[in-house]
């Protein structure tokens, strides 16, 4: 069946919610580890405001957990995530933010947010991930740039910058900005979490090791 909400577990109501029904993601069963799992063909999931969520424009963190059978993207060679499917992202219109799905050879997924010009953050070598291959994805901000983790692996360093006021709604599913790119995220989903603020090393191993036990997913760092 499809799935017209995605509940939020964090007693917050920030449910992502899709009344289409021809946008709707599939429902599995036995996804990574076993649980259950969203599949996405060209659909769409709207949530809540990112940017009324933060105490701190320029601290925050996001994960998601992708399971077997994404695609590979036959954009973002360049490892630009406005020229990506996107797997999240917050007012797609004009592409503020987005944890993108990069082509095979870039080895997985990337991200970054827009203000004044794109900051971006790519895997590092030792991150590199095959198309398909299960990853659990950190894009993050703080002080020192926007960064990313693959599996347990740092990524590249962009440019410090704080999200701008129009980094509103979030959508699943979305390109990161379509006036790039019109192409969907099409693969499996397991789990979103949002931070408000940055973990620091201790909370990133403790968050990562909690989803590499939940979903059976390798990590490398």
């Amino acid at each position: 069946s499809t799935v017209s909400k995605w509940l939020d577990m964090s007693g917050n109501d920030r449910d992502f919610a899709q009344a289409t029904a021809g946008d709707q993601p599939t429902f599995g069963q036995s996804g990574l580890g076993q649980r259950p799992e969203l599949s996405w063909d060209d659909d769409r999931m709207t949530g809540s405001d990112l940017y009324a969520m933060l105490a701190d424009k320029g601290e925050w963190t996001i994960f998601v957990v992708m399971g077997h059978g994404w695609q590979d993207s036959s954009t973002g060679a360049g490892g630009s995530f406005s020229n990506s499917p996107n797997v999240i992202t917050a007012n797609p219109t004009t592409g503020f933010i987005g944890v993108s799905l990069l082509s095979a050879n870039r080895g997985g997924f990337g991200g970054g947010i827009y203000n004044s010009g794109y900051k971006e953050t790519i895997p590092e070598t030792a991150g590199k991930i095959g198309q398909g291959d299960p990853a659990i994805f950190a894009l993050y901000s703080d002080s020192g740039g926007i960064k990313s983790r693959q599996n347990g692996v740092d990524g590249t360093t962009g440019t410090a910058a704080d999200l701008v006021s129009t980094a509103t709604t979030l959508q699943i599913g979305d390109a990161a900005d379509n006036n790039h790119v019109t192409d969907y995220y099409d693969g499996p989903l397991s789990e979103v979490m949002i931070f408000d603020g940055t973990l620091d090393s201790g909370e990133f191993r403790q968050v990562e090791q909690y989803l590499s036990d939940r979903y059976d997913v390798r990590l490398n760092g």
